[in-house]
Parts: structure tokens; sequence; C-alpha cells
């Protein structure tokens, strides 16, 4: 309950909160057009345990890769805003892919790259959000957000997908986007909300709109 309250007073840590959500909305509706791509691609149950198989290997390759060579010069270069951002972004390019080529090559590519963004570039950036936030607090409402934000955005994938259900893979594709760009734009604002704090700035009362 104090953490909840903690979030409630601040906008920095609903902003991390709505990344969460936001974040856990995209994967879950990732993971339902990856289950529709490989219903329509294979015949048996075999051949689909082979496909989930093979999403999950693309995946683990990617995000071992991306851990060792690509993570922290990205946070370096592009500051935590930036990296932040890239998760969305691969979102909303993989999102508009599918749209053009619903295909399961292009399915598969995708898959790989958003976890990898997720566990080896946007994890490492989400973290980074909390070194400048009191310990008491921290530790209070980071559970909270990890646990039941997430959950909540899970839960509101699976309503969205119910929603979006009729529609055609590219239709479906397309109605994500306007999602990353708002995922896209509370990047960057963090990221600047961040910065701030960092530099000396309150710890309770900015707001990453407020950037």
């Amino acid at each position: 309950m104090e953490g909840i309250a903690a979030i409630a007073r601040s906008p920095y840590l609903l902003g991390i909160g709505a990344y969460l959500v936001l974040m856990a909305v995209a994967n879950t509706l990732l993971y339902f057009s990856q289950a529709h791509v490989v219903l329509a691609n294979s015949l048996t149950f075999r051949d689909r345990v082979r496909d989930f198989a093979q999403f999950d290997n693309l995946a683990q390759l990617a995000t071992l890769l991306t851990q060792l060579f690509v993570t922290t010069r990205l946070i370096r270069r592009l500051g935590v805003g930036g990296t932040l951002s890239v998760l969305p972004v691969l979102t909303f390019t993989g999102f508009a892919a599918l749209a053009r080529w619903p295909y399961f090559g292009v399915m598969a590519a995708f898959q790989a790259i958003f976890r990898a963004g997720r566990y080896a570039i946007a994890r490492p950036a989400r973290e980074t959000l909390f070194s400048i936030v009191p310990p008491a607090e921290k530790y209070k409402a980071k559970p909270v957000l990890d646990v039941f934000f997430y959950r909540a955005g899970d839960l509101a994938g699976a309503g969205i997908e119910r929603l979006l259900d009729r529609l055609s893979l590219v239709g479906f594709a397309l109605a994500t986007l306007p999602m990353s760009a708002v995922w896209i734009a509370l990047s960057l604002a963090l990221g600047r909300a961040q910065t701030r704090r960092t530099a000396g700035g309150p710890v309770a009362s900015e707001s990453p709109r407020s950037e």
C-alpha cells in the first residue's frame, strides 16, 4: 500500500508505470500475432511446437548478442531516454513491416528483435530511471510497478486483442501503430525527466509530461 501511495504522489513513477503498461501491451499483442502466424503456417501440432521453438531460439540468440555488443554503447550514445525509445521504435517498425509483409519470416525476425530489445536494451535503461529515486520510495514502489502495472498491461493487451480479433493481421498491425508513437514520446519524456533529476531537481515534484 505504501508503494501504491508513493506512485500516486509521483508523476515520475507514474510515467515509469505507463512505460511498463505499454511494454506489456505490446508484448501481449506480439504474442497473439505470433500465434496467428504460426497457426496459419503450421499444419500439425508438431509443426507448431517446432515453429514456437524456432522463435525462442532466435530471440535468445539476438538477446545474447545485443547484451554483449550493443547495450552499453547504446546507453552511452543515446542516453536513457533515447535508449528507452529503442523498444517502441522497434515495435512501431515491426508492426508496420507486418502490415506490409504479413509473413512467417517477418514475424520471426520481429519477435526476435523485440525480445532482444526488451531484455537487453529496455530493461537496463528502465532500471537506470530508479537510480535517482530515494531508496525508501524505490523499494516500496518498484515491486508494485514490476508486478501489478506489468500484469495490468498484460490484461489490457488481451482485451485489446479481443477487440481487434476480427481484423486481419494487416489491420491488427496498423491498429498498434498509434500506441507505439505514444510510447516513443513517453520514453523521451522520461529520459528528460531523469536527466533533470540527476542534475539536482526535486525527486517527487517533476513529471515526465512537464519536460
